[in-house]
């Protein structure tokens, strides 16, 4: 018996002793019956310890609502292929139908090279920039303003002044093929010459001719002249119309020192017509009193002594009609004589 229980002595030691195989055992017994893995848990929210209780929203969350909000208030999905659509659309009809009013005519090119001129009415062409079309009034008066806004612009004089001057220069059209390929930028090119004859005119004329408007009409058809002759060099088809200034100021920074003088001048040209009217009116006077000398002289050649009598008593009268004095102890003598001086006190006593 001894030896026979002594094994399961053994046996029963060793499973005391053993923790590792009682672990795995328990293990492979309540496997069925373990929890499954916990996720790791995300520091920036917190876990309420009621699970009923309400806890706060997450950042993740609120980012989550926000873009729902943000999609659901803004625009539709798919907007932006609707607003290309809409863009490329403009473009074709913008570029691609072309509308010419009566008198109006159009030169058709195709990558910059001339194609044919356009008709008025309805015209349609390839979109801008496979083909463009420059239209212009062929024939009729267009009219270019220098400056085209409120800047100033000064131009030097002969005399080295400074002057800002308003130009209006009307010209015409009459190839619209040759003014087309001449100036691709049409009325700019116009503008940028006629800036470079006014130019080179006003500095050809003084300040106070043109300020003062003398020699305006020179100045005017020189312009015109030195424009056309360029324009002709350069076969452009258009012709200059007129020429004509419609504003010549001194600077701005110098009006007020031009006002003064301007008020100055204007009180000289009154005092002057002032001194003007004064002096024919005592040379008219001088001339009545030298015709009536000249008449008197005549009758007193005639008859001396009568003569000499009336220019006496003419003579006399005058004096006495200027000075009333009264000769004599009439009435207004003794109305008009002073009272005699009273005597003295210390005469009577005496």
């Amino acid at each position: 018996m001894s030896e026979s229980e002594s094994p399961k002595r053994g046996d029963k030691k060793t499973e005391q002793h053993d923790p590792q195989a009682t672990a795995e055992t328990g293990q492979t017994e309540s496997g069925a019956d373990a929890a499954p893995p916990q996720p790791p848990r995300n520091p920036w929210q917190s876990e309420p310890a009621d699970p009923g209780l309400r806890r706060s929203a997450g950042l993740e969350q609120i980012l989550r609502q926000r873009g729902q909000t943000r999609s659901a208030s803004g625009l539709p999905k798919g907007w932006l292929g609707w607003a290309l659509l809409g863009s490329l659309s403009a473009w074709l009809l913008s570029t691609s139908i072309h509308v010419l009013a009566q008198g109006e005519s159009g030169v058709l090119t195709t990558l910059g090279r001339y194609e044919g001129k356009l008709e008025p009415g309805l015209n349609i062409t390839m979109p801008w920039p496979f083909q463009s079309v420059t239209r212009s009034n062929l024939g009729g008066e267009m009219t270019t303003l220098l400056p085209d806004n409120d800047t100033e612009t000064l131009m030097p004089t002969r005399d080295g002044e400074l002057i800002d001057l308003r130009v209006q220069v009307r010209w015409r059209v009459s190839d619209l093929r040759a003014f087309s390929q001449t100036f691709p930028d049409g009325e700019a090119a116009i503008r940028r010459l006629t800036d470079s004859a006014i130019r080179a005119a006003a500095a050809e004329v003084g300040f106070d001719d043109l300020r003062g408007g003398k020699n305006r009409a020179q100045f005017q058809q020189r312009v015109a002249d030195r424009l056309q002759r360029v324009l002709s060099a350069w076969k452009s088809g258009v012709s200059v119309v007129a020429v004509e200034v419609t504003g010549a100021n001194p600077p701005a920074r110098l009006a007020d020192t031009f006002k003064a003088v301007n008020d100055a001048n204007e009180a000289a040209a009154k005092n002057r017509e002032t001194a003007q009217a004064y002096a024919k009116q005592v040379t008219l006077g001088a001339q009545a009193e030298a015709a009536a000398f000249d008449r008197a002289y005549a009758l007193y050649r005639i008859a001396p002594d009568v003569t000499r009598q009336q220019i006496y008593y003419s003579t006399v009268e005058g004096v006495l009609r200027n000075n009333p004095v009264v000769i004599g102890n009439g009435p207004a003598a003794s109305a008009t004589a002073a009272p005699p001086p009273e005597s003295k006190p210390a005469a009577e006593g005496r």
